[in-house]
């Protein structure tokens, strides 16, 4: 323990008195200085806090209730996302019929013309780009939905 932490203790009894205790004992300077770090720290425990005026609280809570109920408010509203979701699942059963049938005719077209497997290769790179788009479009359906609301609070 060094001296700070004794002189921290004496004052605020922050760590067991065993332990600054011991310190004080053991060092000469620490010693010297607890009469006056123990004055100090009954002063403390002895002052009471002011307090505050009514009417500084009436205008530090008015000053503070647009903070305070922009706080409270939802951040999302979730039966508007929950909406979206549900609009932009409308379409999706034909989309995926669109892609599918795009990738049967691109199949049939490239297997005419390319080694079959040649032609497995693109169509499988180019529904795996498919895929990754349908994901990021549904993926930024609820994010684009809450948008509105989160800018309006900010």
């Amino acid at each position: 323990m060094t001296c700070d932490d004794a002189r921290t203790a004496l004052l605020t009894a922050a760590v067991p008195p065993s332990e600054a205790a011991a310190h004080v004992a053991a060092c000469a300077t620490c010693g010297a200085d607890a009469a006056a770090c123990a004055a100090v720290a009954r002063a403390f425990a002895a002052d009471a806090e002011p307090a505050p005026r009514p009417a500084l609280v009436a205008r530090t809570l008015a000053a503070a209730a647009p903070l305070l109920a922009a706080r409270r408010a939802p951040a999302v509203d979730w039966w508007r996302v929950a909406a979206a979701i549900l609009v932009a699942l409308v379409p999706l059963p034909l989309v995926l019929a669109a892609d599918w049938w795009l990738l049967r005719t691109a199949h049939e077209l490239l297997s005419s013309l390319l080694p079959p497997s040649l032609s497995l290769l693109v169509l499988g790179h180019y529904a795996a780009l498919l895929l990754l788009l349908l994901t990021l479009t549904y993926a930024a359906v609820p994010l684009l939905a809450a948008r509105p609301l989160r800018d309006h609070h900010a």
